[in-house]
Formats: structure tokens, sequence, C-alpha cells
């Protein structure tokens, strides 16, 4: 059996490629996936390397659990994280 690689997955809540304001999930060399969603506002890495998405005045709207095995988590900002896991 082979060992998994690691792979950093970046989170952002911002404005996304149609323009409007929503949620990014990237990996270095690809875009995994982007949605609309006007009412989030920040984000928050978790005890256990999950990504919290919340709205305005911090209400959680959702939680974001990344693929693999996380191994590590960074808060770049209020609203940007990079998760590495082990795929």
């Amino acid at each position: 059996m082979s060992e998994g690689r690691e792979v950093s997955i970046r989170v952002r809540v911002a404005a996304i490629r149609d323009g409007t304001y929503g949620i990014s999930m990237t990996m270095p060399d690809r875009l995994i996936g982007e949605w609309t969603d006007s009412g989030a506002s920040s984000l928050a890495v978790t005890d256990e390397y999950n990504i919290r998405i919340c709205g305005r005045g911090g209400i959680q709207r959702y939680m974001l659990t990344m693929p693999g095995t996380p191994i590590r988590g960074e808060q770049l900002s209020d609203t940007e994280a990079v998760i590495v896991v082990c795929l």
C-alpha cells in the first residue's frame, strides 16, 4: 500500500469567477469548486481542521469537511484559510 500525498486546499470567502460573492476552494493546480453565497462573511478553521463558514454576526451557516486526512490548517485572515490533507 502506498502512502498518500500532502495537498493544500485553500478556502476563500470573496468574489468568485463570475463576479458574485461566494466561497472558493482551490488546490495549487486547480479549482475544486466555488459557489455563490452572498450571506457568507467570514470563515474559521476548527480544531479538527474543518472550515466553519459564518454569516454576519459570526453565526455559522455551514461546515466544510476536507477530503482525505487533515494534517494541519492555517487561518490566513478572516476570509481565507489553508488546510493540508493527506490524500
